[in-house]
């Protein structure tokens, strides 16, 4: 029996010894387990990651310069981000076609932005128009030491309607595009009246949705008892669901709204009415002069932000069509240099400043000049500005040998003139990416740059373009010399470009004053 009651005890304590080894061993597992899991958790922390439209962009495949960081601040590649965001990536600028690596633009299914080097203005135009937006972000576009154009999150979000946003902490980047969050409004709420408006869908990115009375659901492309309003992004009404259309304008945060009468106004984002409806069309020309086009019965004019009008509604057209001047790298179609703005009335064109003052009569057959009237050159561009020295071309047509022929003068942005109607042609070349400006004067060419350079007063074409004082009024004569080889006009003849004179007769030894009549009937 003792034997036996040895043998039990000896089991007891083996198989007691051998529990507490395993217990040991489970618990030594349990905290690896534990020590692993925390380790991977931390790292995995720790880990960069990227996220667009909720979905997870793996490092392996972006460009490990997509983002440099500055502090707690970061800069996007343009072109690096272009593609993963629904845009196409090109250097140079808009229209431009040259290779300029300090320039670029990215081109999106609806909209087309442009970014210089150190500048930080940006520009904003719908596709297949030449209608430019000018925006201001909050640093200037960088070009890095790898020779890339870098943009900050706030200037990234801007131009191209997305929200980005960047956790220093978590070491994590999401990036919400613009038709993602469409349709997630869409979705969510059922009187979003978004879809199939670009303008009204960026809305959104300013915490305002465009609405309508009935289910978006529904077809609604027949239904004419159809009213919008505007809605806060948690659905609270802002402004009632009472016009038959609503438009987003970015540039001024407001909507223009359409009455049952289609009379146009303005409503700001708070539903404050800006402009009360009574015109048939409005648009902006301006950002930060917030000046827009009114239209009524067929006529034009331009109105201040308060519905003051600025220049009255007698006008055919305001502004100009910038696509017959593709390389001139037009801004800003209805306002030159920022002061200028071209007005058409019964076939002859003018100019007025911002202020509403008449600074051109409108007595003019054309602004600009195309690139076929006077130039032999098949490589000329049609031009209408010079912004080197604040030019723009002007032309009136004479009665001569029985037919009308075009002259062309220069005024610059105040209306002053600089060159008056002697020139033959004025055009352009692109040489080495850059425009070159040629006019050309009883068939010989001059560099128009050099010309006003050596021979036109200076404060005609140096003054601050944003000071519209009328201090520099007096244009001086020009006593020229002709020397062929230095490129510069003499004066072997009595007959000169005038420049001193406002005096619309074209200067040419085989034109008698008594042939031109400057009250010719146009065809």
């Amino acid at each position: 029996m003792d034997i036996i009651g040895t043998n039990m005890e000896e089991k007891q304590r083996k198989s007691k010894k051998a529990m507490i080894i395993i217990t040991a061993l489970i618990v030594f597992l349990l905290i690896v387990s534990i020590v692993l899991f925390v380790s991977i958790y931390y790292l995995k922390e720790a880990q960069f990651k990227f996220n667009i439209d909720g979905k997870a962009i793996s490092t392996k495949t972006m460009q490990t310069d997509l983002f440099l960081y500055e502090g707690d601040n970061v800069y996007i590649s343009l072109p690096d981000i272009a593609e993963l965001v629904g845009y196409k990536y090109y250097n140079g600028g808009y229209k431009q076609y040259t290779e300029d690596k300090n320039q670029c633009y990215l081109e999106g299914k609806d909209e087309i932005v442009t970014f210089e080097n150190e500048e930080n203005t940006i520009y904003k135009t719908p596709v297949d128009d030449l209608d430019y937006t000018y925006f201001t972000i909050d640093e200037p576009i960088k070009k890095m030491a790898n020779g890339k154009l870098y943009i900050s999150a706030k200037g990234l979000n801007l131009a191209c309607n997305l929200q980005f946003a960047y956790s220093k902490e978590e070491n994590e980047i999401k990036i919400y595009t613009l038709p993602y969050l469409t349709n997630l409004y869409v979705t969510t709420y059922k009187n979003a009246a978004i879809e199939e408006n670009f303008n009204n869908q960026k809305a959104l990115l300013y915490g305002l949705l465009v609405v309508q009375n009935v289910d978006n659901t529904e077809k609604t492309s027949s239904n004419n008892n159809i009213r919008y309003g505007i809605h806060n992004l948690e659905n609270k009404e802002i402004v009632g669901m009472k016009y038959t259309d609503i438009e987003f304008n970015e540039g001024s945060e407001e909507f223009i709204v359409k009455t049952e009468e289609s009379k146009v106004g303005i409503i700001t984002s708070e539903g404050d009415t800006k402009v009360s409806p009574q015109y048939d069309a409005l648009k902006q020309i301006d950002k930060n002069l917030n000046l827009y086009m009114a239209t009524s019965n067929g006529k034009k004019g331009v109105i201040e932000k308060n519905g003051k009008i600025l220049i009255y509604l007698e006008y055919d057209e305001i502004g100009i069509d910038s696509t017959k001047f593709p390389t001139n790298d037009i801004k800003n179609k209805y306002i030159l240099f920022n002061n200028a703005i071209p007005v058409k009335q019964n076939g002859l064109w003018g100019m007025f400043n911002i202020k509403g003052e008449k600074i051109l009569p409108v007595d003019y057959y054309t602004l600009g000049c195309i690139s076929e009237s006077g130039s032999s050159n098949r490589n000329a561009n049609n031009i209408l500005i010079i912004p080197e020295v604040k030019g723009i071309v002007v032309s009136k047509q004479f009665d001569i040998n029985n037919g009308k022929t075009p002259y062309y003068g220069i005024v610059n942005s105040k209306g002053q003139e600089m060159i008056n109607m002697g020139l033959e042609s004025v055009y352009s070349i692109i040489s080495n990416g850059q425009e070159q400006y040629t006019i050309i004067y009883q068939g010989k060419s001059y560099d128009l740059i050099q010309f006003v350079e050596q021979y036109i007063n200076p404060d005609l074409w140096r003054y601050n373009e944003n000071e519209y004082d009328d201090k520099n009024n007096t244009i001086v004569d020009i006593d020229m010399d002709i020397n062929k080889n230095q490129n510069t006009i003499t004066n072997e003849t009595t007959n000169v470009i005038q420049t001193n004179t406002t005096n619309t007769e074209p200067v040419s030894s085989n034109i008698q004053s008594n042939e031109i009549n400057t009250n010719m009937e146009l065809n």
